[in-house]
């Protein structure tokens, strides 16, 4: 209602209003991509160059020469998830995007849930370093109850009080891990943005909402399914995205959201509370410029105008933007000194400390009777696409844990992780486990748990993080360890090729990329190797028509599941009208070394009763598993 009478009140003056505007730039789900990229998004065989970080620096510099106060009459934001998914922002936890920032002159961020990747201590590291605010009103300390960060910033500029409210995403218990969480809490995002909305209310002329709630990627569905149970009233106690949020915005003037990596040439605008949205794409792709109108004496927000080319989101094409030489060359030497410690020559004497969880839960539930797996002598090693994880919350951590304390198996490599707090959980009642988990994915996560007491991690690390396209955004996660007992050396490669039909060139350009490094692992360290996961191929499709050609063609490397193949009983994905085997496990022939092994599909379906219950409580794929003494 006063959003309402404000622009009534508006239209009352506005044939003889003056109406004037402040630049906005905007970006979100950066992930640490600052360099050039080469997008493979847009054209696979002749990607046009993104020039990147440097050329929005140059941009704002251009613009700000323009204006009378320069940089204090532009404003500058970030809607979160800054860092993590590329090895230049993990490489020293962020430091390098926030030093970028701060050149820039951000004007203040809000922190999304990947911001999480090293624990708040870092983020709140991070912040002190920063010579703009992070924004947060509804994460707090869970034993004083006080915010870990400002809720807002008003900032004056050219005559306009602008009241600037951070809003993390309240679904970060879900998708971070505990242990990096462990001791704040984070409140519900609807009652928090409106105690604070109502706080700044009457203090400021625009109130921005600066939100990682992310708008969703089919957002006229989406919000048209909330508005009717909203209707219906139904809910809303849940996870709401941003333009879920923006409908009860009423005092809010406009949102600028992160958290989700899909960018709209034009804002989106809520007829309930007359608000507008805004997103971009990330991964340091685009960004968004827009004038934000307001009228000179009545103080109003009037709406927005295109900055360019009548869309408010940029792509940093080389051949459209031209950028800074001194901050091109100084990101290319981050990037370079980033990629080599990735790359970093290895010394197996180091053992590195995993992801572990100080607290355990004895799992006590029997359910089903699952067969041991377990080569006393040997290594036992499963692949499992877990659809979604987890399927079906508490119901999949109880079946799941049950499933692996009761096969026993030495190492599991798990795909399709969506939640990694949920993960934690799951961790919690494997007391005899540890495991590491993806960095660097921007959709969905890898995971490798293994039996502490047997093998040494070595070290980790996520391949081609730092070009990721073919392997849709989830680069392989590779673990290395020493057995314990026998001093045997080897690597494990978990990897999740993109699915279907369509990504079969993905496929074969990701399969042909992962061989050459794995020769180079063979030929320079003469290193044991097991690759597996959901392939998204089946070894006995056509010739041409699956990713596995150059691995076939060398007789060094073996695939244990080829025969099962070829058994319609066997297969790893057994949904009909899809039944194939889509989940392999391939491994170096010295490491077999003529040995006798054993490799089976575990019949989840017939321990569990159905196929229907199996998928309800765990997955759509069967795990799969390779045993073979050392």
């Amino acid at each position: 209602m006063v959003k309402i009478v404000k622009i009534l009140i508006f239209f009352s003056l506005s044939l003889f209003a003056e109406e004037s505007y402040i630049d906005v730039i905007t970006t979100n789900d950066l992930h640490g991509f600052l360099g050039e990229q080469d997008a493979h998004f847009m054209n696979p065989n002749f990607p046009p160059k993104i020039v990147g970080a440097s050329a929005l620096y140059k941009y704002i510099q251009d613009i700000e020469k323009e204006l009378p106060n320069k940089s204090d009459d532009i404003l500058i934001f970030d809607g979160g998830n800054f860092f993590q998914g590329h090895p230049t922002g993990i490489n020293d936890s962020g430091r390098t995007v926030i030093e970028w920032m701060n050149k820039i002159g951000y004007d203040a961020i809000v922190p999304g849930s990947n911001d999480f990747l090293f624990g708040y201590e870092n983020l709140l590291e991070l912040s002190s370093i920063a010579n703009f605010p992070f924004l947060s009103c509804n994460i707090k300390y869970e034993k004083t109850n006080k915010l870990l960060f400002k809720p807002y910033e008003i900032i004056n500029i050219k005559g306009l009080k602008v009241g600037v409210l951070g809003l993390s995403n309240s679904n970060i218990k879900e998708t971070v891990l505990e242990k990096n969480i462990k001791g704040i809490s984070i409140e519900s995002s609807l009652e928090s943005m409106n105690f604070w909305v109502s706080k700044l209310s009457g203090n400021v002329d625009i109130i921005i909402l600066l939100t990682s709630s992310g708008v969703p990627w089919d957002r006229d569905k989406v919000y048209k399914d909330f508005v009717d149970l909203v209707r219906s009233e139904e809910i809303i106690d849940k996870d709401l995205n941003a333009i879920e949020l923006g409908y009860y915005a009423d005092n809010i003037d406009l949102i600028i959201s992160g958290g989700i990596s899909k960018g709209y040439r034009t804002p989106w605008y809520d007829n309930n509370s007359h608000t507008y949205i805004f997103q971009n794409y990330g991964n340091g792709t685009s960004f968004g410029h827009f004038y934000m109108n307001y009228d000179f004496d009545s103080k109003l927000f009037t709406g927005y105008k295109s900055a360019v080319t009548n869309s408010i989101s940029q792509t940093l094409f080389i051949d459209d933007f031209t950028y800074d030489i001194d901050m091109h060359n100084w990101l290319e030497e981050k990037n370079k000194l980033a990629i080599n410690n990735v790359y970093k020559k290895l010394d197996w004497d180091s053992r590195i400390n995993s992801d572990d969880d100080d607290i355990i839960i004895d799992k006590k539930s029997n359910n089903w009777d699952f067969p041991n797996i377990n080569n006393i002598d040997g290594l036992d090693i499963i692949t499992w696409n877990c659809e979604f994880f987890p399927a079906n919350g508490s119901l999949t951590i109880d079946a799941l844990s049950e499933a692996i304390i009761e096969m026993n198996p030495d190492i599991v490599a798990f795909q399709e992780i969506k939640k990694r707090g949920w993960f934690s959980k799951l961790m919690l009642y494997l007391p005899d486990y540890d495991f590491i988990i993806s960095q660097q994915s921007s959709f969905m996560d890898q995971a490798i748990i293994y039996k502490k007491n047997s093998f040494s991690l070595i070290s980790r690390l996520e391949l081609f993080a730092e070009n990721d396209y073919y392997f849709a955004g989830r680069p392989p996660l590779m673990a290395r360890f020493i057995h314990n007992d026998s001093q045997t050396k080897f690597s494990v490669i978990n990897l999740h090729m993109k699915c279907c039909d369509s990504g079969l060139f993905r496929r074969k350009k990701a399969a042909l990329q992962l061989y050459d490094y794995v020769v180079s692992q063979i030929d320079n360290n003469n290193e044991n190797i097991i690759v597996l996961g959901d392939w998204n191929d089946d070894l006995k499709d056509a010739d041409g028509e699956h990713c596995f050609d150059p691995y076939l063609k060398d007789d060094r490397f073996f695939f244990p599941t080829w025969d099962l193949t070829y058994i319609t009983s066997k297969a790893s994905y057994p949904k009909e009208p899809y039944v194939s085997f889509l989940d392999h496990i391939m491994i170096t022939n010295s490491f077999l070394d003529n040995k006798s092994y054993t490799v089976d599909t575990v019949p989840m379906d017939q321990y569990m009763g159905s196929f229907d219950r199996y998928e309800t409580y765990i997955s759509d794929h069967m795990p799969i598993y390779l045993s073979f003494p050392f």
